[in-house]
């Protein structure tokens, strides 16, 4: 009884931490439409601020008080000078949040280190409450009254002021809002900054607690995105629900069942999807992410013969010709760039022509990998052809069960969905060490038995072999978009609402897509565990994910070919920066993302697009 009352108690403070947490992000989402993925990044900074005035000297009060502080004005800053300029371009705002998240984690790693930072809370709440024959620490007490006293500060704030009377305005109707004269831009920022400010305060409240460190960004804001699902965007009481019952989830899965603590959160989130999809008291969808316009799309015409079939020559030259005389590591990274443009193009498939953006891709990139490698290993089968077979399908049935959960919402949801769902295979191929060897992963994959007698592969030959496959994907997936199918993926993306009008099962063509999307994924994850020679957890994360979205910032996810031309340019940045500053890989990512979402969002391709169009059209005239 007494284990059970601790883990009650250890629960509720940690759920009180995720409440004060995730109501900043569940403001955010709920008034602005922002699902601000930096949010866990600003709790991170909000608590290495408070470390940083602790070890000057400073006591925990002050160091509360301007990790708060910091954590909002840098809310304000990013408010102002970045997401104020993308004003109703959601998926934009999104993916610079996502971009922040590497800029954030690899400075703290480059000013503080890679060690967990701590420190004892103040004199005054470091005493301990004798529970039966178990010490319980007042500052967890302590917690559980900062969060309920935060609780009805927020209640009262939104509830039964003026400014809570617009905060309400935004989230049921911006429009009508902005059309009664508020100054929407104004309480936008407030927002923001008080979300960013909550964001800081938690991280420094934590600290004691958890403790604080460069990498935790991501796997904090997973919790906060789970009691923000779980509890629904917006609602002060569901966070503050949903923040609870996840932390008793948390703390009594860790104590009874450790290595499935993780999967009872996800249990509980993929639950609340299929039955309430808002959440337990969430006030309705999140605003719809847009696709890209087609019709900004021009197609290439020209009756010059040598300036249309010019490209073809160049591309055999570059593709088959030349590769034989590069240099091994050159030809190394020729498979990469073919073998991610086939991953970027299935992405494309979701987001280009269906207006879905997922965050969760890697999954059957990292499934397709797993699924080949264990059959080569552990299962005996050298057969490259059905272990890709084996491969394309656990991706497939994968792909049916994920899209059930995750097209049950749409927009800023299905992003977020797919992240969390994304994560918990992660999980599983970091948990099953017996089959996925954990961490460490699987090592010395062979190159692959295609099922010719004698023959072997080479760096080169293994290039042709990918080269041949790719182009295949590439012309699968070309077919799929140019047909009656793919056009009707693209009337979806452009107006769901027309279409389903016209009789289209909407639901349906999302959800092919979804699977289909999956399946090429994996493709690209078995020609990489081949390449790799090992198969680890991080081919399923989001870096992996966000890698391939990337790709098609900078190349175009408005023109087929678009990706191929992203993931040459991402993969040769990676190359350069893995040569000249290899630990701050992830800060360059993610000042490219912010960059790419700022100045390239139409991307290279469609911008030599419109430069071959205007060649093509002088010579006609010449003509």
């Amino acid at each position: 009884m007494e284990l059970i009352i601790i883990n009650l108690l250890n629960g509720i403070s940690f759920g009180m931490i995720l409440f004060i947490l995730a109501m900043g992000l569940s403001i955010t989402l709920g008034v602005m439409g922002i699902l601000n993925l930096a949010h866990g990044a600003l709790f991170m900074i909000g608590g290495f601020i408070g470390v940083s005035i602790i070890r000057s000297g400073g006591n925990f009060w002050l160091a509360t008080i301007l990790g708060s502080l910091g954590a909002g004005v840098l809310g304000f800053l990013i408010e102002r000078l970045f997401l104020a300029r993308l004003y109703k371009q959601l998926d934009n705002q999104v993916l610079l949040t996502l971009g922040l998240i590497y800029i954030f984690g690899n400075i703290v790693l480059w000013i503080f280190g890679g060690r967990v930072q701590l420190f004892d809370p103040p004199a005054t709440l470091s005493w301990k409450i004798s529970i039966g024959n178990y010490a319980f620490p007042f500052y967890r007490m302590f917690l559980i009254c900062i969060g309920a006293i935060l609780f009805i500060i927020i209640w009262w704030l939104i509830e039964k002021t003026r400014i809570g009377a617009i905060v309400r305005a935004g989230m049921d109707n911006k429009e009508m809002a902005m059309g009664l004269g508020i100054n929407y831009s104004l309480t936008c920022s407030i927002v923001f900054t008080l979300g960013s400010f909550i964001g800081g305060f938690a991280g420094c409240m934590a600290i004691p607690f958890i403790g604080v460190v460069h990498s935790m960004s991501l796997e904090i804001l997973l919790y906060a995105l789970i009691v923000v699902v779980v509890g629904g965007p917006g609602s002060v009481f569901g966070t503050l629900l949903g923040g609870i019952l996840i932390g008793i989830i948390d703390a009594f899965g860790k104590a009874f069942f450790p290595d499935l603590a993780m999967f009872t959160l996800y249990l509980v989130l993929i639950i609340t999807l299929l039955l309430k999809p808002t959440g337990l008291w969430g006030r309705g969808q999140i605003f719809e992410t847009a696709g890209p316009p087609s019709s900004s799309v021009p197609t290439f015409k020209t009756k010059n013969i040598f300036i249309k079939y010019a490209p073809y020559p160049i591309l055999i030259f570059i593709f088959i010709v030349l590769p034989p005389f590069l240099p091994m590591y050159l030809q190394s990274m020729a498979i990469k760039i073919l073998i991610f443009s086939i991953f970027a193009l299935s992405l494309n498939l979701l987001w280009g022509y269906s207006g879905l953006i997922s965050l969760g891709h890697a999954t059957y990139f990292g499934v397709g990998a797993y699924t080949s490698t264990i059959m080569i290993v552990h299962l005996g089968i050298e057969n490259f052809w059905l272990a890709t077979l084996i491969a394309i399908a656990v991706a497939g049935i994968i792909a049916v069960f994920y899209g059930i959960i995750a097209l049950r919402v749409s927009g800023l949801y299905f992003l977020l969905v797919t992240l969390a769902l994304g994560q918990l295979v992660f999980y599983v191929a970091e948990k099953w060490r017996s089959v996925t060897g954990g961490y460490n992963g699987i090592i010395g994959i062979p190159f692959p038995n295609i099922g010719i007698p004698g023959f072997s592969f080479n760096s080169i030959y293994y290039y042709f072999f990918v080269l041949i496959i790719s182009a295949f994907c590439y012309f699968i997936l070309r077919r799929i978009v140019n047909s009656p199918f793919g056009y009707a993926l693209q009337g979806i993306r452009d107006d769901e609402k027309k279409m389903e009008t016209l009789g289209y099962n909407v639901w349906l063509y999302k959800y092919i897509a979804y699977i289909v999307a999956g399946m090429f994924a994996s493709i690209a994850g078995v020609l990489f565990s081949y390449f790799l020679v090992v198969v680890a957890p991080p081919q399923l994360s989001i870096t992996t994910s966000t890698m391939a979205i990337l790709m098609l910032i900078i190349g175009s996810t408005q023109v087929f070919w678009g990706p191929v031309i992203g993931s040459v340019f991402v993969i040769l940045l990676e190359y350069i920066s893995s040569i000249y500053a290899p630990q701050r890989w992830p800060l360059i990512l993610g000042i490219i993302f912010v960059i790419s979402v700022m100045f390239l969002r139409d991307g290279i391709a469609l911008f030599l697009l419109k430069i071959l169009n205007r060649i093509g059209t002088r010579e006609s005239i010449k003509s």
